[in-house]
């Protein structure tokens, strides 16, 4: 087990939740140090731990990942009877309806406010021990986690609030920084420590790898005319290129061998957040119970909330015949369930067909009424596969991939076609197609390309992995009308800050047109 598996059990008493679907509150407890702690180099593992513990924040569907997939054409929660409704909040998200106090927003922002201020805790402290590469390695594995969470603010919010590692007066508000100066200030961070960082081969993918920060500014590049109205494609290619050279990485021609249960690490992931069903976690991160159907349950998985599903829209644009990321069957014997998207008839594990409460089929169906639906409505999607004998249902033992090379290479294609390099995208493309394919079936290459062919790619082969939003930005397509939403203002585009965090610093501006 590597050190960095603590991260679980601090996220256990970082997150307080419940495990209703339509009482959904949390409590963030920051770290007391005390004077033994920070002062004693044995404990350094304690003030590293926790910036790892707070990645945890950003793959729960509650939170994060909400706000990049509910408000978007993937995801879709209907209100069911009188669940899922919780005052509003899952509608006001797919609508785009929002204010600056939507709980969802609040919780974001907090949660990785704190992630910059557990780095931050961490650089700080560790510098003040006798430097040795350990120590060394953590600072600059510290100054990459506050770089991430930081990209992560200025991606929603536009703003970010920032106090040096070394600034301990607290009694004055952060400074903050605009979109262009919190993004150069983050790739200035990450170039810094992407030479001392070691490669995934020495350390895994639950550490912050060369890789790890390679993907980041990749990243970062991509989404550096959004963020500052310049592009910056000829980057964002250099650092595509660097990993996919590297040979350290490689896109796995089994796509569902990555979402399976108790798998650690696999020659896809760059960077990863360690789960573990063994240990009790909340139920931010189990992928199964929040969207099967009450009837769906299987040996210890028997609290099913049937809520999130994919839109019709979105449902609409598969091929749902060759393409292997859609549907996976190979657990059908363990579970009743398919992998992938959940459609028509669903069966038990004895192949009985399942009924809705009210004794009528189990029939899940794409048309969904957002304001009032009944248990059968929209297509559901599971893409992690759980699992059944779990001692403790409400955690995951399903590792989450946050950066993977499939996505860096779905990167360079879109920069090599902004960049007018049509050629290059369609073979990164079809490199990804060519390994995507169902099971005795041929998924055929694209003859050509398109902006929309790579956004489409984007979402068969990232779907709910939470970066949808961020795309349909950046293909300038967020405020779109798709499944029971309308046009949408620009506005849109940014998140509001939360009046919360406004009244307690001067130092922010609350977005425009909120």
């Amino acid at each position: 087990m590597k050190r960095y598996k603590y991260i679980l059990y601090l996220a256990v008493f970082s997150l307080i939740s419940t495990s209703s679907c339509t009482d959904l509150k949390e409590n963030v407890l920051d770290e007391q140090l005390g004077g033994d702690l920070v002062n004693n180099p044995d404990n350094i593992e304690s003030l590293i731990n926790p910036p790892y513990a707070s990645l945890r924040r950003t793959i729960e569907w509650y939170d994060y990942w909400a706000l990049q997939e509910v408000s978007t054409d993937e995801v879709i929660i209907p209100t069911r009877g009188t669940d899922w409704y919780d005052n509003g909040a899952w509608q006001e998200l797919h609508l785009q309806s929002w204010n600056s106090d939507h709980i969802r927003l609040k919780n974001v922002w907090d949660a990785l406010n704190q992630g910059v201020s557990r780095s931050n805790t961490a650089i700080h402290y560790i510098g003040q021990f006798d430097q040795t590469a350990t120590t060394e390695l953590d600072i600059n594995e510290a100054r990459f986690l506050r770089a991430y969470y930081m990209y992560l603010i200025d991606d929603l919010f536009g703003q970010v609030p920032y106090r040096d590692a070394d600034e301990l007066d607290f009694s004055t508000s952060p400074t903050v920084m605009n979109r262009k100066e919190a993004t150069d200030f983050i790739i200035s961070e990450v170039k810094a420590v992407l030479p001392n960082l070691k490669e995934k081969g020495e350390v895994g993918s639950d550490r912050v790898t060369k890789g790890a920060a390679q993907a980041l500014l990749a990243k970062l590049y991509l989404n550096y005319e959004v963020y500052t109205g310049e592009p910056k494609w000829t980057e964002t290619i250099q650092y595509c290129d660097d990993l996919i050279n590297s040979g350290i990485y490689a896109v796995t021609n089994d796509y569902w061998e990555m979402f399976q249960k108790f798998v650690e690490d696999n020659d896809e992931f760059i960077l990863r957040v360690p789960m573990d069903d063994n240990v009790d976690m909340g139920s931010g991160s189990v992928w199964a119970n929040f969207t099967l159907h009450y009837s769906q349950t299987v040996g210890n998985l028997t609290s099913l909330w049937n809520g999130p599903s994919t839109t019709k829209t979105f449902f609409d644009t598969w091929d749902k015949v060759n393409d292997g990321r859609f549907y996976d069957d190979r657990n059908i014997g363990e579970l009743g369930f398919n992998q992938g998207f959940m459609s028509g008839q669903q069966y038990g594990i004895t192949g009985e067909a399942l009924e809705q409460r009210n004794g009528d089929p189990l029939i899940f169906v794409p048309e969904v009424n957002l304001q009032s639906s009944p248990e059968n409505a929209g297509i559901r999607v599971n893409k992690f596969a759980p699992n059944p004998d779990t001692e403790r249902q409400f955690s995951s033992p399903n590792d989450v991939p946050i950066m993977r090379i499939s996505d860096i290479y779905l990167i360079r294609a879109e920069a090599k076609l902004r960049n007018g390099d049509a050629a290059g995208a369609l073979a990164d493309v079809n490199y990804i197609r060519a390994r995507r394919s169902a099971a005795g079936k041929t998924l055929p290459l694209l003859s050509s390309i398109t902006l929309d062919d790579i956004l489409k790619e984007r979402g068969y082969e990232l779907y709910w992995e939470g970066l949808r939003r961020q795309d349909l930005v950046r293909f300038g397509k967020f405020t779109e009308a798709w499944q029971e939403k309308p046009v949408t203002d620009a506005a849109k585009e940014l998140f509001p800050l939360p009046t919360s965090a406004v009244d307690v610093n001067e130092n922010l501006t609350q977005n425009p047109s909120y």
